[in-house]
């Protein structure tokens, strides 16, 4: 298999939507067990849910020629909606008493949006950057040494989004400090 063929597979395994399902799930569990879970699905319904939704629209509008490669020209518009969406998501789980550890994990999701739709139209962060580096430093806050191997995604995607010609070192710098950055901020707010 070739590194063009193992770059793409690990960019679309590493994109957020896919990432934000398993981590709610986990942390959910691990917070709080069955019930944890039940909140972890109110979160993927209002974060992941209704931005495939959003997505799924700009697609069949026009709005966004193709769903797995956005163009930073594309980007600025849908990022402000997705922001809005996870702040809403953050604002709504913090209202009905969530678990405190999937509130921070939506805070992060809420800052690092809002971050990128400030930041897209001026840089092209990478977004599979800060997803992987945001998961990672989650689940060392909520599992401790035991996800340590979670910080292997970060250089892997870092050296697949370069492979792929889709971001600079200097883009998936900035995107690994919005998604690392933004969870360790929330969790020492709220976690």
């Amino acid at each position: 298999m070739s590194s063009i063929r193992i770059a793409e597979l690990v960019s679309a395994a590493t994109r957020l939507p896919l990432l934000a399902v398993p981590l709610f799930l986990v942390v959910g569990a691990a917070s709080a067990g069955a019930a944890g879970l039940l909140w972890a699905l109110l979160c993927i319904s209002l974060t992941s849910g209704f931005s495939l939704l959003y997505l799924a629209y700009l697609v069949r509008s026009g709005r966004v020629r193709d769903a797995g490669k956005i163009p930073q020209s594309e980007r600025v518009g849908p990022l402000r909606a997705v922001a809005a969406l996870h702040v809403a998501a953050f604002l709504v789980v913090t209202l009905l008493d969530a678990p405190a550890t999937l509130r921070a994990v939506l805070l992060s999701y809420a800052l690092a949006t809002t971050l990128f739709a400030l930041i897209s139209p001026k840089i092209n962060l990478s977004l599979h950057a800060a997803g992987v580096s945001g998961t990672a430093v989650c689940f060392l806050f909520v599992f401790g040494a035991w996800a340590l191997p979670a910080i292997v995604l970060v250089p892997l995607v870092c050296w697949a989004r370069t492979t792929l010609g889709r971001h600079t070192p200097a883009e998936l710098s900035l995107g690994v400090l919005v998604g690392g950055g933004g969870t360790l901020a929330s969790f020492l707010l709220i976690g």
